[in-house]
């Protein structure tokens, strides 16, 4: 019964140990999120200067924000137009509101500047 039990163990931590020693947002996310992602960041970067950990924490909240309008799209595929805008502007909000958060007042100014003179399609 202890040879049993210690090899269910030993099963387990090795499928786990994998998944355990990936980094946070590794292996959640196709390849093509976290390089649209990572473009999405750059893009910003170039206009915004971040420290290293702002960085982190806004590629982070693009992946979120990704997954969130890719999760509506699937979900509100049969809803009407209205609907579907209506969460979509909601998912934009709560982006904007935890960027906000994330910037210093000095890059705030320079993100609500940005804002008014690109759209999200020209910050390639």
């Amino acid at each position: 019964m202890k040879n049993l039990f210690l090899a269910t163990c030993i099963a387990a931590g090795v499928i786990i140990a994998p998944a355990a020693m990936a980094g946070p947002g590794e292996g959640a996310y196709s390849s093509a999120m976290m390089s649209r992602a990572t473009t999405l960041t750059r893009a910003l970067a170039q206009h915004i200067p971040f420290n290293e950990a702002q960085y982190l924490a806004v590629k982070q909240l693009h992946l979120q924000m990704l997954t969130e309008r890719r999760d509506l799209e699937i979900i509100l595929n049969g809803a009407s137009a209205e609907e579907r805008d209506t969460q979509l502007a909601t998912a934009q909000q709560r982006y904007e509101t935890e960027l906000s958060q994330l910037l210093q007042p000095q890059q705030l100014v320079a993100y609500q500047n940005l804002r008014t003179s690109f759209t999200a399609h020209r910050l390639k």
